[in-house]
């Protein structure tokens, strides 16, 4: 590699991917941008998170409120404490489990934004926490 092949470090790292889990491309790029997990390991990270919520998904339909449900994912309203339970299981790190929770709170709010009910979600988040989970 010569040196106008290298990326110039300042610029900012790419975008992370989308695919495969049920968060839109601007909240993963605001997630990977925020204090926390690094860009590269944010898609690895809320796909294993996915990965566990898909397993709870009927269990997450039948004990708590449904926000907001679409073609691609479905959005819950849960206790705050429901993240401690999910970095408990997967052993993830102070850090992984703000980022986890981050997003998915940005991307509730930005399904909020887009359907008119930001303010409600923004009120609700005071109380509670979100979960994302792709739909089956």
């Amino acid at each position: 590699m010569t040196s106008f092949d290298a990326p110039d470090p300042r610029d900012p790292p790419p975008a992370p991917d989308a695919d495969g889990v049920p968060f839109d491309a601007a909240v993963l790029q605001q997630a990977a941008h925020s204090d926390g997990v690094s860009v590269q390991a944010l898609p690895e990270l809320l796909g294993r998170v996915e990965t566990h919520l898909a397993g709870c998904r009927e269990s997450l339909r039948r004990k708590f409120e449904r926000a907001h449900c679409d073609d691609r994912r479905e959005l819950f309203f849960v206790p705050p404490d429901y993240w401690e339970g999910v970095a408990s299981v997967l052993s993830l790190s102070p850090e992984e489990k703000e980022s986890v929770r981050r997003a998915h709170e940005r991307q509730l709010l930005r399904v909020g934004a887009e359907t008119r009910r930001g303010a409600e979600f923004d009120a609700a988040l005071d109380i509670r926490t979100a979960v994302v989970v792709s739909r089956a």
